[in-house]
């Protein structure tokens, strides 16, 4: 009788070591492992779980505002729309774990493509037509600064052109030079294209791109992601 109590136990305690299994992830900073019920989460749903706060995931590798006049004419909305549907299809087949936080981070995430896409279309679509920085539906500030100017041309678009290169002197180490480098590019014979650059790339591009509803809660999704594990402990973190 006390072999078989004994066998019992013995099962029972095997039968839970199999049910508990390692998962290593990290976040910017560190790198965990963790202990975790496989009954209730499979190895890949917590892969792909991770994935949703892990920004590289999901690439942007279209620069919609380049800092160089010849390189706008490079830019291409089909390649945008191309890009644009495969990582909006990769964010939805992911086999999250099935709770409710973790749905609603990926349709945050989904909102903020969204707008990421419809701030790059129209940007690219910008250049030639700058009305069309008015289809932009979450940036009415940018739009009235910079939609305008951006029409008009000449003096109005210089005009706005000094007033982002006072802002980013503001914040530069060396204003002085950023100051010098604007005064030799106004009298130059391309000044409106150096203009149209930097107002589309450090005023509008900027601007708008600030009032993306970005999903940006690392410390919170941490937290979340450890409730799921029976256990968790530090492997490793970088020196602050």
């Amino acid at each position: 009788m006390k072999i078989f109590l004994i066998s019992i136990l013995l099962l029972c305690n095997t039968l839970a070591f199999a049910q508990t299994k390692k998962f290593r992830w990290g976040t910017e900073h560190c790198l965990f492992e963790s202990a975790y019920d496989a009954k209730k989460y499979t190895k890949a749903q917590l892969e792909d779980t991770v994935k949703l706060f892990h920004l590289d995931f999901f690439p942007n590798t279209i620069n919609a505002a380049p800092f160089k006049y010849a390189d706008i004419e490079k830019l291409n909305v089909v390649t945008l729309d191309k890009e644009f549907e495969v990582r909006v299809n990769a964010l939805k087949r992911l086999n999250i774990v099935k709770l409710k936080y973790w749905e609603t981070r990926r349709q945050k995430q989904l909102k903020e493509l969204e707008q990421v896409y419809q701030l790059s279309q129209v940007t690219i679509l910008g250049y030639a037509n700058p009305a069309r920085l008015r289809d932009v539906m979450f940036a009415d500030a940018c739009v009235q600064k910079y939609a305008s100017p951006l029409a008009k041309g000449g003096d109005d678009l210089l005009a706005v052109w000094r007033e982002v290169n006072e802002k980013i002197q503001e914040g530069h180490s060396a204003p002085e030079r950023v100051k010098k480098e604007f005064e030799e590019k106004l009298n130059s014979p391309e000044k409106f294209q150096y203009a149209l650059v930097d107002v589309m790339a450090f005023g509008w591009w900027n601007c708008a791109n600030a009032l993306i509803d970005r999903e940006d809660k690392p410390d919170e999704n941490e937290r979340e992601f450890k409730k799921l594990f029976e256990r968790t402990k530090t492997v490793e973190c970088d020196e602050p």
